[in-house]
């Protein structure tokens, strides 16, 4: 476990991001348009293929690896670090987008900020845990693959 410090700045991450889905999903319509339900099945399929890809012991909301986590390259995760949390931000593009009202915007912004700052909480987590996460994951994308 992690200092206090570090405890309440990854709890409050988490928060965060639950706060902004729950806004995201609660703050307006669910009347889509196609295109719509099409990014947010994709959003779909990136969470099940992250979390099959994943294995059990490595799972969690929290941006502090787990006790015994081990790194995955496997599924997804040859091509993005943290698919996860781009299927968070394309299902919330979805319904920002598809259906779109101040509540989901201000959501989805706050989304982009949260996730970022958590990439980079658990990145250093992760490379303080294991010091070959940095050459492990050269030429993985973070978030989006030919982006970042």
């Amino acid at each position: 476990m992690g200092s206090p410090r570090t405890t309440g700045a990854a709890s409050l991450l988490v928060i965060g991001q639950f706060v902004a889905i729950a806004i995201l999903l609660l703050g307006g319509s669910w009347l889509l348009p196609w295109w719509a339900w099409g990014i947010f099945m994709l959003g779909l399929v990136a969470f099940l293929l992250a979390a099959t890809s994943l294995g059990s012991n490595n799972f969690t909301a929290m941006p502090v690896p787990r006790e015994g986590n081990t790194l995955s390259k496997k599924g997804i995760y040859r091509f993005v670090r943290h698919p996860m949390y781009l299927s968070v931000l394309l299902c919330g593009v979805a319904v920002a987008f598809g259906a779109p009202s101040m509540w989901r915007w201000a959501a989805l912004a706050l989304a982009l900020v949260v996730l970022i700052v958590k990439i980079g909480y658990e990145e250093r987590r992760l490379t303080a845990k294991h010091s070959e996460y940095p050459e492990v994951m050269r030429g993985v994308a973070r978030l989006v693959p030919g982006v970042w």
